[in-house]
C-alpha cells in the first residue's frame, strides 16, 4: 500500500512543512545562542529572537535566587517602564513567580483578573502601569532544578496556542542549556587559570564538556530537521566517536528503521542501568566488550544507548547524557502518540454516538482531515480476533498508512473509519493473491457510504455480519453482507425495519422462546436446514447428540406448524433465520 488519500495527504504535507519553518527558526536560534560564550549577550539575544519569532509585545527573561526566594527579570525585549525591567518577584506569586518554580509552563489570559494567581498590590501596579495582560511562562531547568523562566507577554487579553506554548518551552530549554554551558566552560576555564597544575585534567574536562555540547547540538540538529530517531543516533555517533545503537522500549514493533533490536543479553543490563543510574560493561558471544545506558522516564526505562567496545575517560558522562536526550525524545514521542490515539478515539465515539445536534462542525473538520467527507464514500471496517492478530493488523496499517488513518481501539476490536481509496489498498492486502488468514483475524466491513449520520446503524450491522461469520467459521479475512451470497446482497439493498418486521412475522415464536428460556432453537433451525434435513449433520455442526436436536425439533414444530421446513414454507424460515443471524436483534 503506497498511496495516500490526497486531501489527507495534502493536509500532512503542510502541517509537516508548517512544523519544518518552525523548526528551522528554533535551530536559527539555537545556533546564534550557543555560538555566544557571553551569557548576558546570549541571554539579550534569546528574548529579542524570542519576541520576533512568536510576534508578541515583549519577552523576558529571569533567574532564580533560592536564597532570596524570589526570581528578578535580567534581560528584557519590549518593555516599556524601568520598574518592569528590574521587577522582582516572590516565588510561587504571579506568573513569573508562579512559573519560576513549577513543573511546566504557566499562561494567564487576563492578569488583572486572574483569580488564580497569586496578586501582590506592589506588583499589580507595576504590571498596570505597563500595560500588560496575556502572560505566558515556560520554566528553564539544569540537572532537573528550575533556574528561571522564558516569558512572553502581550497588552491585549490573549489565549496563548499550543504552538506558542511549544515554541516558548524549547526556547527555554535552549536557554538552560546554553546557561547551563556558559557557566560549565566559565567554571572549567577559571579553574584551569588558578590551579595551571591542573592543567591536563581541567582540558580532559573540557574535552568532555564540550562532548557534552557537540550531543546537545544532535539533540537540536534533529529538532531543526524534524528527524526521528536515526538522525538522534547519528548525532550521538558523531559525539561519541564511535557506532551508536538505540533501543526503544516504547512501541512494540518500530517503523522508522532506527531503533536496534534487543537480545535477552541486554535487557537485564538495561535493568540494572536503570536501577544505577550508571553505565553497564559486558561483552557479546563474540567477546567483544559492549556498553549499556538506559533511558529513563522518571524511574521507568523507556529506551536505552549501545555502544560498542570499552569506555574511555569521560565517555560515560557523554553516555549519561546521551541516554538523558533519548529518555526526553522518546517519553515525548509515547505522549504525543498517547494524544493522537485519544484524540482519535474521541472521533470515532463520536461519529458512532453522535450527540442529538448532530457532529459539530469542528468534528466535521477533524473527520475531513483523515479523508472521511459528508457525500464521498468511505468505509467502517472493524476487525476483530486474537490479541496478536489484532495488534499485526494495527501495525500493518500503521506501516501502510502511518497517520492519516481513523482507527481506535473499541471494546477489544481495531474500528477504521476509511475513505474509499484506502479501503480499496486494505482489500488488496487482506485479499491478494497468496494472502492467508492471519491467526484467527477477521476484518468485516460496510458497503460505500455517503452520509456521516448513518454511521452508527452501519457499525452494529458490521458486527452482526463479524458475529455470523465467527458463527459459521467464515473462510476469508474480509467479511460483509456480500459474503453471504443471494441473502447479504439483497439485505445490502433493502431498508433494514421492514426486513426486521418480516423476521419477526415468519419466525418471531422461535426468537421469543429462545429470549425467555434462553435456548438456541433459531440455531439449530438454521442448522438442520443448512444440512439439508440432515439431523446427523445438524448435531455434528451444534456440537450436540442427536437426540438434543430431534427434541428441539419437535418444540419447532409445535411453534412453527406441521411442515415448517418444507416446500416454501421450508424456504421462506430458511431465508429469514440466514437474514436474523445478520441483521436481527
Amino acid at each position: 500500500m503506497t498511496a495516500m488519500p490526497s486531501d489527507a495527504g495534502d493536509t500532512f504535507l503542510e502541517q509537516v512543512r508548517q512544523e519544518r519553518r518552525l523548526a528551522l527558526s528554533i535551530a536559527e536560534i539555537a545556533a546564534a545562542v550557543t555560538s555566544i560564550r557571553d551569557d548576558s549577550a546570549a541571554m539579550q539575544q534569546l528574548v529579542t529572537r524570542t519576541r520576533t519569532l512568536l510576534g508578541v509585545d515583549m519577552a523576558y527573561l529571569s533567574l532564580n535566587d533560592e536564597a532570596a526566594a524570589h526570581t528578578r527579570i535580567v534581560e528584557t525585549d519590549g518593555v516599556w517602564t524601568s520598574e518592569y525591567r528590574d521587577l522582582r518577584m516572590p516565588l510561587g506569586a504571579g506568573v513569573l513567580g508562579r512559573v519560576a518554580q513549577s513543573g511546566g509552563p504557566v499562561q494567564t489570559y487576563d492578569y488583572a483578573s486572574d483569580a488564580m494567581l497569586v496578586h501582590d498590590p506592589e506588583i499589580d501596579r507595576i504590571v498596570e502601569a505597563e500595560g500588560v495582560r496575556a502572560i505566558l511562562g515556560a520554566p528553564m531547568r539544569i540537572a532537573g532544578r528550575v533556574i528561571g523562566a522564558l516569558m512572553v507577554a502581550n497588552r491585549v487579553a490573549h489565549r496563548f496556542d499550543d504552538e506558542q506554548i511549544f515554541v516558548a518551552q524549547t526556547l527555554a530549554n535552549l536557554a538552560a542549556v546554553a546557561i547551563d554551558n556558559t557557566r560549565r566552560l566559565d567554571e572549567l576555564t577559571d579553574a584551569a587559570s588558578r590551579e595551571r597544575a591542573r592543567a591536563e585534567e581541567l582540558s580532559a574536562a573540557l574535552v568532555t564538556t564540550q562532548r557534552v555540547v557537540d550531543a546537545d547540538d544532535a539533540l537540536v540538529e534533529t529538532i531543526a530537521s524534524s528527524g526521528g530517531l536515526a538522525e538522534l543516533r547519528d548525532g550521538m555517533t558523531r559525539a561519541l566517536g564511535r557506532e551508536v545503537r538505540l533501543v526503544d522500549l516504547t512501541v512494540r514493533y518500530d517503523i522508522r528503521d532506527a531503533a536496534a533490536e534487543i537480545g535477552d543479553a541486554e535487557r537485564p543490563l538495561i535493568a540494572l542501568s536503570a536501577r544505577s543510574g550508571a553505565a553497564m560493561n559486558s561483552s557479546d558471544e563474540a567477546g567483544d566488550p559492549f556498553a549499556v545506558m538506559a533511558a529513563m522516564r522518571g524511574d521507568e526505562p523507556v529506551g536505552a544507548v549501545l555502544v560498542d567496545g570499552v569506555l574511555a575517560p569521560g565517555d560515560e558522562v557523554v553516555l549519561q547524557r546521551c541516554a538523558r536526550m533519548l529518555g526526553a525524545y522518546l517519553s515525548a514521542q509515547d505522549r504525543e502518540r498517547g494524544d493522537l490515539a485519544r484524540r482519535r478515539r474521541e472521533l470515532v465515539d463520536l461519529l458512532l454516538a453522535p450527540p442529538p445536534s448532530g457532529l459539530a462542525p469542528v468534528a466535521v473538520r477533524q473527520l475531513g482531515d483523515y479523508g472521511v467527507r459528508e457525500g464521498e464514500p468511505f468505509r467502517i471496517l472493524v476487525g476483530t480476533g486474537s490479541d496478536a492478530s489484532l495488534r499485526d493488523f494495527d501495525h500493518r496499517l500503521e506501516l501502510d498508512f502511518g497517520l492519516a488513518l481513523l482507527r481506535t481501539r473499541v471494546e477489544g476490536e481495531v474500528v477504521c473509519i476509511v475513505p474509499e481509496r484506502a479501503f480499496v489498498q486494505i482489500e488488496r492486502e487482506l485479499e491478494g493473491p497468496g494472502t492467508r488468514r492471519r491467526g484467527g483475524l477477521l476484518v468485516g466491513h460496510s458497503p460505500a457510504l455517503h452520509m456521516l449520520d448513518i454511521v452508527p446503524e452501519e457499525f452494529a450491522l458490521v458486527q452482526r455480519v463479524l458475529d455470523a461469520a465467527r458463527k459459521s467459521e467464515h473462510p476469508r479475512t474480509l467479511v460483509s453482507l456480500l459474503s453471504y451470497g443471494a441473502i447479504g446482497a439483497f439485505l445490502s439493498r433493502v431498508t433494514i425495519e421492514p426486513t426486521k418486521q418480516a423476521i419477526a412475522d415468519t419466525i418471531g415464536p422461535l426468537i421469543d422462546y429462545d429470549r425467555e428460556h434462553r435456548t438456541a432453537l433459531c440455531d439449530t433451525a438454521a442448522a438442520y436446514l443448512d444440512a439439508g434435513h440432515s439431523v446427523a449433520r445438524a448435531a455434528e455442526r451444534l456440537l450436540v447428540h442427536e437426540n438434543t436436536v430431534r427434541q428441539r425439533l419437535e418444540r419447532i414444530e409445535a411453534l412453527l406448524g406441521e411442515g415448517w421446513s418444507l416446500g416454501q414454507q421450508g424456504l421462506d424460515h430458511h431465508i429469514m433465520l440466514a437474514a436474523n443471524r445478520l441483521v436481527g436483534e
